[in-house]
């Protein structure tokens, strides 16, 4: 159980859509690189279905949707793309920098993507000097929000009791995750609450809101 009676020792953000403004990027990149594959993928089809969740599951996904296998240097391909918009067209979450600037707690980055990806939003939207050497990815440890391992293990590495952490999530997964690591739950919901939302969960729809909830 979280320790509300006190400010967090540790703020744990995740990155796509909660710090970088990435989820309708990368929505459109797999939209289009789908398409060569005979899937026809709408950008917002790609953003509701793929929020959140892991590359295996959209993988997955598509293959359902094809009918049959991708091939074997789809992913890579598909990330390629999906970088180059980025460095096009990628741009922090509405008040991220000034929130980070302004934050005087601890706070890390815990993100499904693997690290040159975290790295690659972070440079490119001016907030990687904030985050270096406090970035932990689930490629780390092999296991994808909603599970909670990711999050436990950025805990362990920077010696914060669980309790005592918040998480900033904007998904549903991540929210989940966070829940279930026993941590407090922060939900960035910019665009509407989702409907499955958790009760007991702090909702904010703008970063500037954080302070307020940190306190």
């Amino acid at each position: 159980m979280n320790d509300s009676t006190h400010p967090p020792a540790l703020v744990i953000f995740d990155c796509d859509g909660t710090l970088v403004d990435s989820e309708v990027v990368a929505a459109r990149a797999w939209s289009e690189h789908v398409a060569g594959y005979g899937v026809n993928l709408s950008a917002e089809e790609a953003l509701a279905r793929f929020r959140g969740v892991s590359m295996t599951w959209c993988l997955a996904h598509i293959e359902q949707l094809r009918g049959h296998a991708l091939p074997q240097d789809f992913e890579q391909a598909l990330r390629d793309h999906m970088a180059q918009l980025l460095e096009q067209h990628l741009q922090p979450i509405n008040g991220a920098l000034d929130m980070v600037e302004q934050l005087h707690l601890p706070f890390a980055l815990a993100s499904n993507a693997p690290h040159h990806k975290i790295e690659l939003c972070l440079r490119v939207t001016g907030l990687l000097p904030h985050f270096a050497g406090r970035i932990f990815s689930a490629y780390d440890v092999q296991r994808w929000k909603p599970d909670p391992t990711l999050f436990l293990h950025a805990a362990a590495q920077l010696g914060v009791a669980p309790e005592r952490c918040a998480v900033v999530e904007d998904s549903l997964p991540g929210v989940q995750a966070g829940l279930a690591a026993g941590m407090k739950v922060i939900a960035l919901q910019e665009h509407g609450v989702h409907p499955d939302m958790p009760s007991g969960v702090q909702v904010i729809t703008h970063l500037s809101q954080l302070h307020a909830h940190l306190a």
